[in-house]
């Protein structure tokens, strides 16, 4: 399946231009010069009302987005698909890569959005969106938005697939907009998408980094890691002993993780719960954790964002850790 690339980033309303809750996800799939996009929302809004679907680009600190299409909500859920062209979105001749995220504006100004591309910040609202051949009227000079003419270098997705991530080791950076598990979707999807993962090793955190930084002692890293932050053991019968961590404490960790802290499942988990965990499987193997409950939602997406393993046990509802291990 050479030249497929698949990722998920999910969705969240904005009010008052502030970020709110997260209402979705988006599952995105490149094969070739052909791209699919599917949106699935739940619980945004008691009635009934149609979004306008739009990629987007950030143009001046303004949203420029090309229209998708239309997506119906009613009783708090919608669901949409669409394909596109790669180099030919909305018939102009805009590569796909070139995008930022996906904006959608409902009836009464309401705003969803999904950012997976590293940028400057963006004031989310109606009044710095527009069709991204219609320009403000302080910018008329424009012929389009800036971002069209970018090197191609710099039209490379946030979420990387692992097939570009391997001819880039350090560009494993994912968007805090793709952080929450999606909820009610049926059992043969997911397990469809757990699949897909492991098929196309989609895994944005699976990257080979040995020798990229200079070599360290973990076992020092370790002891002051326990004497700086909260102790717990996990798990008593097999003896995991456990720190408590902040998403700032991971720059105490080797260099080579520090790209952690702009993982999308983890940032979940710690907006969640307050903390992370940093452990001691056995002698000379650690792992970092993220709180969260066993759910096959939950499962898809911590498989695809690198975190495929659970503490304590594998029980349907039960709390405990996903967990990834590091590099000893």
């Amino acid at each position: 399946m050479a030249g497929m690339k698949r990722f998920v980033t999910y969705i969240y309303s904005y009010e008052d231009r502030k970020k709110g809750s997260n209402t979705g996800f988006a599952k995105i799939e490149i094969r070739g010069i052909e791209g699919r996009m599917e949106i699935h929302l739940r619980g945004i809004y008691p009635g009934r009302m149609t979004c306008k679907v739009y990629l987007f680009a950030e143009d001046a600190g303004d949203m420029a987005g090309i229209l998708l299409g239309e997506m119906g909500i009613q009783n708090g859920t919608g669901d949409f698909a669409v394909a596109f062209k790669v180099d030919n979105l909305g018939g102009m001749a805009v590569n796909f890569f070139s995008m930022e995220g996906i904006v959608l504006i409902g009836e009464e100004q309401r705003i969803f959005m999904s950012r997976w591309k590293e940028g400057k910040p963006l004031e989310v609202c109606v009044e710095r969106f527009h069709a991204w051949n219609v320009l403000p009227s302080d910018r008329e000079e424009k012929a389009k938005p800036i971002l069209a003419d970018r090197p191609q270098e710099e039209q490379k997705l946030g979420a990387i697939p692992s097939d570009i991530v391997e001819k880039k080791q350090q560009t494993d950076v994912e968007q805090t907009d793709m952080v929450q598990s999606p909820a009610d979707s049926e059992e043969k999807e997911l397990q469809g998408r757990i699949a897909e993962a492991e098929e196309e090793n989609v895994a944005a955190t699976e990257i080979p980094m040995r020798n990229v930084f200079p070599r360290y002692d973990w076992r020092e890293i370790w002891e002051n890691l326990k004497a700086n932050h909260e102790n717990f053991v996990l798990c008593k019968d097999r003896e995991i002993s456990c720190i408590k961590i902040e998403l700032k404490d991971i720059r105490e960790l080797p260099r080579r993780y520090w790209y952690l802290g702009n993982n999308s499942f983890l940032l979940h988990g710690f907006f969640n719960y307050r903390y992370l965990v940093v452990g001691r499987i056995e002698e000379g193997r650690w792992f970092m954790g993220v709180p969260g409950i066993y759910q096959n939602q939950e499962r898809v997406m911590a498989i695809i964002f690198g975190f495929p393993e659970f503490l304590p046990n594998e029980v349907e509802n039960q709390f405990g850790y996903w967990y990834r291990v590091l590099e000893e």
